[in-house]
């Protein structure tokens, strides 16, 4: 007589854990935090910026044979190999904060959401960068830059328009390039600018620049795409192929000892408002800062009245004067 087969039970005896626990990539962790960022409504610009400091940080590391598992890294890793990396190839204390930044603000993520057990990023020190380190153009250095565009072609004349633009408003290069036709009110002289964390406001220009923009809105005539600035494809101009025209001008007009950029024009800006007596917070409000503290250096730096008061006021020049 045959055996029935017993059916097992489907419950299973022994006890483990059956969790599934592999241990994300270094590149998973980084498209987590960069899919934070999209979420917080980050700009293109700064994601794009954290992607490529955290992979330079990995090479960093790597190429010192430093172990580079994100869960792995400790601070000794970062002060010593990647902090002491950067001074020993002399970068800009700017460069180097900046990226200093980006990965305090990447490892308190990873910490935060428990995916890291203790954040190696806290004891970082950011490394002392001079206060007057702030590179604007001379007067003569505008003057020759704005030569530079052949006004003749439609690019010329575009390129005219926007080195006017920063100087009068100094926007950022990526809120100029974010302009759409229905942003710039030329009767009322004013732009609508979306700015950092999708913060509108509006900003001022005057008559010549307002000028230049009637010029080239004539050329640039009726088109497609709602972007303000065109190239020559009749496409949105990109930000690579603007500063590299920028730069190019720069070496036509002869100038050295200042970078060439539409960032300097946003400093040159600041200093030509507040040494024509411009109060700083109309100027926090153009420019659109957050808060007061990157205004308070430009006056800092560029504000002459106080040297120029003490002169006219000073107590001993005063004693002087009345014992003679």
């Amino acid at each position: 007589m045959n055996n029935p087969i017993k059916r097992r039970t489907n419950r299973v005896s022994t006890q483990t854990d059956r969790s599934f626990s592999a241990k994300p990539s270094n590149e998973e962790w980084i498209d987590l935090f960069l899919q934070d960022c999209r979420f917080r409504n980050l700009s293109q610009r700064s994601i794009a910026y954290y992607d490529s400091t955290l992979h330079y940080l990995l090479q960093v590391l790597e190429e010192q044979q430093q172990c580079a598992d994100f869960d792995q890294i400790s601070a000794d890793n970062l002060q010593r190999h990647f902090l002491g990396y950067m001074l020993e190839k002399q970068l800009a204390p700017q460069t180097i904060n900046g990226r200093l930044i980006c990965c305090r603000i990447f490892f308190r993520f990873l910490h935060r959401n428990g995916h890291i057990p203790t954040n190696p990023a806290t004891a970082l020190t950011s490394v002392k960068a001079p206060k007057d380190a702030i590179a604007t153009f001379s007067n003569d250095e505008l003057v020759r830059l704005l030569r530079q565009p052949n006004q003749s072609t439609f690019t010329g004349l575009r390129d005219y328009a926007i080195l006017l633009l920063f100087l009068d408003t100094g926007i950022r290069i990526g809120e100029l390039l974010g302009l759409r036709i229905e942003d710039l009110h030329l009767q009322e002289m004013e732009l609508r600018v979306m700015g950092k964390g999708a913060k509108e406001r509006r900003v001022p220009f005057q008559k010549t620049c307002a000028k230049a923009l009637r010029t080239y809105l004539a050329e640039r005539g009726d088109l497609l795409t709602p972007a303000l600035f065109v190239s020559i494809d009749n496409q949105p101009l990109q930000i690579r192929s603007l500063q590299d025209r920028i730069h190019d001008y720069g070496l036509m007009a002869k100038i050295t000892g200042v970078r060439v950029s539409p960032h300097t024009f946003r400093h040159t800006m600041a200093k030509m408002y507040i040494r024509n007596g411009g109060d700083p917070f109309s100027l926090q409000l153009i420019l659109g800062h957050s808060c007061l503290d990157m205004v308070q250096m430009y006056v800092r730096l560029f504000n002459n009245e106080v040297r120029e008061q003490h002169r006219k006021y000073s107590p001993v020049e005063h004693m002087r004067s009345r014992r003679k």
